[in-house]
């Protein structure tokens, strides 16, 4: 008969030594790890971070080339505007002289040009918990900075829309509007405005003096605002310069 034989379960106790040494390895190998996720995280936000401002530096460059063309038309405007109101409106019955304000009136204040700033990297910051990824408070507070500056511009923008509209609701009423394309045919088959296109719908004197009234207006307004953008770029210049030190941006 086979006798098996069981093998000793009974192991001798620990010392605390060995205990404290399996919780040392334990507690170090919590901690770093631990650590090492704090780096990785703090590494993918710092790219993250980066990423954001490479993509707000290209919307700021964006806007500075917009603008440099927007300020150009402005003064356009703003010199055709000038030139309409040389023209004197006691003569406004006369056909060159009301060809003359007819052309100006639709050369220079028929389009309405305004600021459209890029938003698109500050839209992805707000989804992404606002200014929180961006770690340094100066950087975070210029970004604010410049949101509220483009801010402001929308509001200056209303008062220029207002006064667009008003402006042309008064041309309206004295000007023939189907008569535009007739002139502009004549305009560039000689190359000189029309005098000879009778283009009134009303000769009252009120409407004449509001519609000078308006275009005073419209020009003073406008001048604000292409004043205004005038300084926002010269902003977004030094703000492109400081965003690019502050990251190591060439």
């Amino acid at each position: 008969m086979e006798v098996h034989h069981h093998p000793d379960l009974h192991h001798g106790k620990k010392k605390w030594k060995e205990y404290f040494l399996e919780f040392l390895m334990i507690f170090l190998a919590v901690t770093l790890g631990f650590f090492a996720e704090t780096i990785r995280e703090k590494i993918s936000e710092g790219h993250r971070e980066k990423n954001y401002i490479v993509g707000l530096i290209n919307d700021v460059q964006n806007d500075t080339a917009e603008l440099n063309g927007l300020i150009s038309r402005n003064n356009a405007e703003l010199r055709g505007i000038d030139s309409l109101m040389n023209i004197s409106k006691h003569n406004f019955t006369n056909i060159p002289v009301q060809d003359s304000i007819f052309f100006y009136a639709l050369q220079y204040t028929v389009s309405l040009h305004l600021f459209e700033f890029n938003d698109l990297t500050l839209v992805q910051l707000r989804n992404a918990g606002g200014y929180s990824l961006i770690k340094t408070s100066k950087v975070a507070d210029s970004i604010a900075l410049y949101e509220s500056k483009n801010n402001d511009i929308k509001l200056q923008e209303r008062f220029v829309t207002d006064y667009y509209v008003q402006t042309w609701n008064a041309f309206k009423q004295i000007f023939d509007g189907s008569l535009t394309n007739k002139f502009y045919h004549s305009y560039e088959a000689t190359k000189k405005i029309p005098s000879d296109i009778y283009v009134l719908i009303s000769k009252e004197e009120e409407r004449i003096d509001l519609l000078y009234n308006n275009y005073w207006t419209y020009g003073l307004v406008l001048k604000g605002y292409a004043n205004l953008l005038k300084e926002h770029l010269g902003y977004l210049k030094s703000f492109l310069i400081f965003l690019k030190r502050n990251y190591d941006i060439e």
